[in-house]
């Protein structure tokens, strides 16, 4: 039997859209039908009840569209109908929960996001869009008002499951006694053959029951169409006491026992399904490695703002003075706020003070931006008008045992004392983004402080450094805290890391009103210029080494998961599947988080590549290769001699019409605003100290090269080769090579952490260099192994030879002056 995934109809003419209109809202305005003559039906009210659009499509159809109603454009169970209607439907109740739910995901093959609980889903609303609400209240309003003592209301339903049929009779009964004696109960079984047409059964004056045959969902041409347009008319035919053909069944059961079995409106769209398969969750299973005597002291479960008074009323009546000092918590858990408040450190409300963030999430956030979506299909820029911040998306709701708090996660992050669900909350945190992003500007130092989750996470505390200073500048410190340590306590540091302190914490700590106490006061005391006495390691590795397991980041209030995905399930025996639509989300974010680990580095040879991967959003990092122009040759040259020579240039030389001069070498040349000369070197000599450093951890790392010519392809294994001799870690090569007639992605067989991408365009003779944008995040899935096309040459003179020939690179810069200094100018 075929599943009918939503209906569609032919539509003309345009729809008035204001701003904040959800979806629903458009297809509301769709053309209604014609409407048939006739005087005793028109003005028999018409009232869905779902299971979903599909009988709101067919009122509109048979020119029966009127005002929208609170179950017309969304899925809703027999049980979740009863739930709403039952009791008081207004703001006393909060609505019997009507806008809530337990998850979120975004549909497969659809522009289109669900928000789904046991009891209903919306697939064409946004739940927690305060525009959204406004107008479902309303809709609210006008359902409780519905009064069928004296006129008759025909109420339409269609069953998403046959299962539902024993409980009919409950819901005509509710009808009636919430609207009165003349409210008529329409309920269509689909894709019925056993039976088909309208039937009565004995003893239940108030109901019809109609068995649709399939065929009724599509038209004449075979299209999906409104198909309930005849049951309709039929039923009101019925109401006015006109004589229609009907089957009569003693009982409930008999209609049970005539009707083909059916689950299709179980199934929504994409694949996915209509409703969650409980109405309470799951136990969760135990995290691995996550030990129990390893649990910190639990944050009351209140609201944040309560937890604001909470800590602040713990502080000494003299607040700890940090003159010049910004201290900024960076989780993992609202403990480092805490603790913050409680030693009377001055503390507004920033975003990271109460939620729980992995270091992936602290990371995406720091590098994207609050707006930049934590996953396809949903934050900014998707279908939903009100995801403006991808900070706000999460993937479930759980209600937190014996509280009033709701945890909110998602696999980076995780919401508890506030739900991101209400507008308020959301307008609230729009302040801490605008405040978070000022820090530093007034001059002062920066103290993050950061807890980490689990011990790996030492292993990326460079990366979070690097993150941190590059947003907020060299002003900037990192205190690093790892909770429950035995085996080495107290603060340590890194060679070559003057402004990362990492503390190993005694878990005797946590029995103190502010844990994190001891760390906080040490990391003011250092950069006060204060002597402490610290231990010192060779690296960041050597960090890791020193730190006892610990996984305790890993949970939150009452023992929850902190965030989704924590625990895989069971993977069975036989040939690989591909995931479910349920679980397909799941393992994309798993890629997007690997390429969020990768970090990219610039080799040139155009001077605006850097700054077009930075400005795309992807993790590069700065290069003294971008800001010039440099040869393939260049870039081995100072590779193998530690940029040695790498300020060994021509004098300056003023570039005509310009502030700017050219400084040159037969490798590579600078071009700068004369007044910057001596901030850009030593931007310079800060990227190259930056990238010695890089090449001591094991972060994987993605070289891309803007090839000058195709005779640089040549030179691809050679350079690969002194990558991964110099760098730790995964090293990948991307080359891109424009002017090529044609886009394709090509490796090299044996050499595939190379990837070459032929352009059609050519980004370096048109100075488009934003062309790189679109194949370098291509390359990207190709390196997290998602499945990407590409062709495969025996080697690299087979590489070379797949170039279009005949490619050059232009030897004049701007002011028409030569790009480096061996060239010489053609003569005529």
């Amino acid at each position: 039997m075929t599943a009918v995934q939503h209906s569609v109809m032919t539509i003309s003419g345009p729809s008035k859209f204001e701003p904040g209109m959800q979806e629903s809202d458009l297809m509301d305005q769709l053309p209604d039908g014609k409407k048939r003559n006739d005087d005793l039906t028109r003005d028999i009210m018409l009232v869905s009840l779902g299971c979903f659009c599909g009988p709101k499509l067919s009122f509109k159809n048979i020119g029966r569209g009127s005002e929208t109603l609170p179950f017309d454009w969304m899925r809703t169970r027999h049980k979740g109908l009863v739930h709403f209607l039952k009791n008081s439907w207004d703001e006393s109740t909060n609505f019997n929960d009507f806008f809530d739910f337990v998850s979120k995901k975004p549909v497969p093959g659809c522009n289109m996001t669900t928000y789904r609980s046991f009891y209903h889903s919306y697939w064409h609303d946004d739940p927690t869009d305060p525009n959204m609400r406004i107008r479902y209240k309303r809709r609210i309003v006008r359902f409780n008002e519905i009064d069928a003592e004296v006129k008759p209301v025909l109420f339409v339903r269609t069953i998403p499951n046959t299962d539902e049929l024993i409980d009919v009779p409950e819901l005509v009964a509710l009808l009636v006694k919430r609207h009165g004696k003349q409210a008529h109960l329409l309920l269509i079984i689909d894709f019925q053959n056993t039976a088909t047409g309208a039937a009565i059964v004995e003893g239940v004056s108030n109901l019809m029951v109609y068995y649709l045959a399939g065929s009724a969902h599509v038209d004449s041409e075979g299209l999906p169409a409104p198909p309930y347009g005849v049951a309709v008319n039929l039923a009101l035919d019925w109401i006015v006491g006109r004589p229609v053909e009907a089957m009569h069944f003693e009982s409930i059961e008999k209609i049970i026992e005539c009707a083909d079995p059916t689950d299709w409106g179980i199934n929504g769209l994409g694949g996915l399904w209509a409703f969650e398969d409980t109405l309470e969750p799951p136990p969760e299973e135990p995290i691995p490695g996550v030990l129990p005597e390893q649990r910190p002291c639990q944050l009351p479960a209140v609201s944040s703002a309560e937890l604001v008074r909470h800590f602040s009323a713990k502080a000494p009546a003299e607040g700890l003075k940090c003159e010049n000092i910004s201290v900024v918590p960076l989780g993992c858990t609202g403990l480092t706020k805490a603790s913050i408040l409680s030693m009377g450190i001055p503390s507004p409300d920033l975003p990271f003070d109460w939620v729980q963030i992995s270091d992936a999430g602290l990371l995406h956030f720091l590098r994207k931006g609050f707006e930049a979506p934590i996953r396809d299909g949903l934050g900014a820029g998707s279908q939903r008008p009100s995801e403006k911040r991808g900070f706000f998306d999460f993937h479930t709701r759980r209600k937190v045992p014996d509280s009033a708090l709701t945890a909110c996660r998602s696999h980076l992050h995780s919401i508890w004392h506030d739900d991101p669900a209400d507008p308020e909350v959301r307008t609230k945190f729009d302040l801490q983004f605008d405040l978070f992003e000022s820090l530093g500007l007034g001059g002062e130092s920066v103290l993050f402080v950061r807890a980490v989750a689990t011990e790996a996470e030492l292993s990326r505390t460079e990366e979070l450094l690097r993150a941190l200073t590059k947003k907020f500048g060299k002003q900037v410190a990192l205190l690093v805290i790892c909770n429950f340590q035995s085996s080495t306590v107290g603060p340590h540091f890194a060679e070559g890391f003057d402004d990362l302190m990492v503390y190993y914490l005694e878990a005797s700590a946590h029995e103190l009103p502010a844990p994190y106490q001891k760390p906080i006061q040490c990391a003011l005391d250092w950069i006060s210029g204060k002597e402490i006495q610290a231990a010192h390691s060779p690296d960041v590795k050597g960090l890791l080494a020193l730190c006892d397991l610990t996984s305790w980041g890993l949970l939150g209030l009452m023992g929850l998961h902190a965030f989704e995905g924590l625990v895989s399930k069971p993977v069975e025996e036989g040939p690989p599947r591909e995931p479910s639509a349920e679980d397909k989300w799941l393992m994309d974010v798993r890629f997007e988080a690997q390429k969020d680990a990768l970090v990219l580095i610039s080799l040139g040879y155009h001077e605006g590549l850097g700054r077009a991967l930075e400005s795309a959003n992807l993790n590069a990092e700065g290069s003294p290769f971008d800001g010039t122009f440099m040869r393939m040759e260049g870039v081995l040259h100072f590779l193998r001699n530690d940029f040695a020579d790498f300020f060994d240039v021509s004098e300056p030389q003023d570039v005509p019409g310009t502030s700017f001069i050219v400084r040159r070498s037969s490798h590579h040349s600078f071009w700068n605003n004369k007044a910057d000369i001596d901030s850009s070197r030593q931007d310079v000599e800060d990227r190259i100290k930056s990238l010695r450093l890089l090449a001591r951890n094991d972060q994987p790392k993605v070289f891309v090269r803007a090839a000058a010519t195709a005779e640089e392809l040549s030179l691809l294994g050679e350079l690969h080769a002194e990558l991964c001799r110099r760098f730790s870690g995964q090293v990948f090569l991307l080359v891109l090579l424009g002017g090529q007639g044609q886009n394709r992605t090509v490796s090299v067989e044996g050499h595939y952490n190379i990837i070459i991408q032929f352009l059609a365009d050519d980004p370096i003779s048109t100075g488009k260099v934003h062309s790189y944008v679109a194949p370098v995040k291509q390359s990207l899935d190709y390196v997290v192994g998602k499945d990407v096309k590409a062709a495969v040459v025996p080697d690299f003179e087979a590489l070379k030879n797949l170039a279009v020939p005949g490619t050059t690179v232009p030897i004049y810069g701007p002011g028409g002056l030569l790009i480096f200094d061996d060239l010489a100018a053609p003569t005529s």
